[in-house]
């Protein structure tokens, strides 16, 4: 990856080429459950925006700065209508419409010639999603995870203080599995066996085969890259050592969105979809890695950064520690990191389709194929048999 394509690759504000692409897709900005009767600050690919629920439950989201004197709507209040500035009372509707221009006379057409940034609002799966890009929006993919019946759970992982491209990286590396989280998902403590990687209709997949906990058993590992960034991996019991578990109408699946608030910063934010009667999510504190950090916090250091046996606090420490936004053009990539590689040349090739003036991979504007979309990774102990007749059907 030169430089050139680094910056490509990891700029996403208004107008760049990556941000662009980005701006095609629908976007988790919360949840429905903490949306009530004030607004909150959000920003995303680098716009300051503030998220809002109306008097009457509609979800609204618009441009930070009041239209007016540009105090941050995220002071405003709630009413029925809209949100209303707390600095001289403008009032905006969900659709950016100024309702009021208080102090304006009556006959005041002020109002009518402008018109607040707002951009659409859907809520689907618990989470409350929105598009920044052209119109007409595409439709929000009702994948299972968030569409279907069944139990989901979902939380803010981690706030990472790098480049959102670092954490997609992170979900289409199966080694890091083995090194990284070993402590904690014993049985991936060993490297793969056989590493496989595709391209899909969706974005990209691994396939990872690892000897089991008994002879003649093997685990599976199938973690999917879904457009624009969603890294997908089966149920983690099976990670932690425990037995495969009846999947029911709908794989079990646990996704993680990568979500770029600007250019050096990123929101992890996870759904679990099943099963049932897990432990809650941890959320991630990383280390803070710095210069001399021991001495400035300890006249007795103790030197050196021992991550917590946490999955979600090693992911978000290693990233963090890649920097805030990574040198490519200075990496050695391995044959073991053909999944990245084959991610960015995906990011690339899309870029060049919405240049084109068409609708990049992975998104939905058919509604007879937005019924429900079942996709997801897997995670599972399978024998001797199985495994070979994978490795077949991978060839073929």
């Amino acid at each position: 990856t030169t430089k050139e394509q680094n910056e490509i690759l990891t700029r996403v504000g208004p107008g760049t080429p990556m941000g662009e692409l980005l701006r095609r897709y629908w976007w988790p900005v919360g949840f429905s459950d903490h949306l009530k009767d004030r607004p909150t600050f959000v920003r995303l690919l680098c716009e300051d925006l503030v998220l809002f629920r109306d008097g009457k439950g509609r979800p609204g989201l618009l441009g930070a700065f009041c239209s007016h004197r540009r105090a941050n709507l995220c002071l405003g209040y709630v009413e029925e209508k809209g949100l209303r500035c707390r600095y001289h009372g403008w009032l905006y509707d969900t659709q950016g419409k100024v309702l009021q221009t208080p102090g304006e006379p009556p006959q005041s057409e002020l109002k009518e010639g402008l018109h607040h940034l707002s951009y659409p609002v859907e809520e689907l799966g618990g989470l409350v999603f929105t598009y920044l890009g052209p119109r007409p929006a595409p439709l929000l993919p009702r994948f299972h995870f968030l569409a279907a019946e069944g139990e989901r759970d979902h939380v803010i992982q981690a706030f990472n203080n790098c480049n959102w491209l670092q954490c997609v990286e992170n979900g289409m590396d199966p080694y890091h599995v083995s090194f990284l989280h070993g402590d904690v998902w014993r049985p991936m403590a060993v490297e793969p066996e056989k590493i496989m990687f595709e391209e899909t209709d969706w974005g990209v997949v691994y396939k990872a085969i690892r000897v089991g906990r008994k002879e003649g058993e093997y685990n599976f590992r199938m973690h999917y890259i879904i457009m624009p960034g969603i890294a997908s991996g089966g149920d983690n019991t099976v990670s932690s050592g425990g037995d495969n578990r009846d999947a029911g109408d709908f794989p079990p699946v646990t996704c993680r969105w990568s979500v770029p608030i600007d250019d050096s910063h990123t929101m992890n934010l996870r759904v679990r979809y099943k099963p049932p009667k897990q432990r809650r999510f941890e959320v991630a504190k990383q280390l803070r890695i710095e210069p001399y950090r021991e001495y400035k916090e300890s006249d007795a250091p103790v030197l050196g950064y021992p991550i917590p046996s946490a999955v979600f606090e090693e992911d978000a420490t290693i990233l963090d520690s890649l920097g805030p936004i990574v040198d490519r053009e200075n990496e050695n990539l391995s044959v073991i990191d053909e999944g990245v590689a084959l991610v960015r040349e995906m990011y690339l090739k899309q870029i060049e389709v919405v240049k084109a003036g068409g609708d990049p991979k992975g998104v939905v504007r058919d509604v007879k194929k937005n019924q429900l979309i079942v996709i997801g990774g897997t995670y599972k102990w399978i024998s001797a048999d199985e495994r070979a007749r994978m490795e077949q059907r991978t060839a073929s």
